[in-house]
């Protein structure tokens, strides 16, 4: 498993899950059988799925690769491939579950690492904070990151830096919020820490919070997919 600023990736074993979808732009290499279920088809193989796209996937094994669409990384891709349905990847490389992150990407003909140069300065400079504030585990209550405190701090209407954040970013402030908690929550997990007490570390209310919103994004319950991973 690989976490870092932008970008999640992990090498799981037999995985089946519910539909679901998410922000982030996911990239799929099968190291077995593999299918790709959406609206409008059905896929097997490698695969780039875009951003906000309803799915469902199984596969026997292999790696999921989630990426910021307006990380560099994520801009490439989205430049690369501009359809708003699920496609094949193209001459995907075949990888082991060791494989390095750089090596994953590099595979990919993408450059690395992972960026967010195009952004708005305050925006950018809140994704440094929240990069930081997480990695150190400090500031993770719910408080901390209120709209209108964070509004504040960037010296904007609370309005206004919803609105530029979402515009940015392609996603509103709380769920992107939810999002880099589950991530937190998932490091916290990696260190042996039971769910209950990751959920909570991470800034959640409860573990069921946190079950719930690690569902959504990933169309399976956290005690399953540790167990894969």
């Amino acid at each position: 498993m690989y976490i870092q600023p932008g970008i999640f990736a992990a090498y799981t074993g037999v995985i089946d899950t519910k539909s679901h979808r998410h922000h982030q732009i996911q990239l799929t290499l099968p190291a077995g059988n593999c299918t790709l279920l959406y609206k409008n088809g059905l896929l097997t193989g490698p695969h780039i799925i875009p951003s906000n796209c309803s799915h469902r996937l199984t596969m026997d094994e292999g790696w999921i690769i989630l990426i910021e669409p307006f990380s560099d990384i994520g801009q490439q891709l989205q430049n690369s491939y501009r359809s708003c349905h699920p496609q094949v990847l193209e001459e995907a490389p075949k990888l082991e579950q060791d494989t390095p992150l750089e090596s994953l990407i590099l595979s990919l003909k993408l450059n690395y690492p992972v960026h967010n140069t195009s952004l708005d300065p305050r925006i950018a400079a809140l994704l440094e904070l929240l990069d930081s504030n997480f990695k150190n585990r400090i500031n993770m209550e719910a408080s901390h990151w209120r709209a209108s405190k964070v509004a504040t701090q960037l010296h904007l209407s609370e309005s206004r830096f919803l609105h530029l954040f979402r515009a940015q970013m392609g996603i509103a402030w709380r769920p992107y919020l939810v999002w880099r908690r589950i991530i937190c929550a998932i490091e916290y997990l990696q260190q042996q820490k039971n769910i209950t007490e990751a959920a909570v570390n991470a800034g959640f209310s409860d573990s069921a919070h946190f079950s719930r919103s690690f569902k959504r994004q990933f169309g399976i319950n956290p005690k399953n997919a540790l167990k894969l991973i």
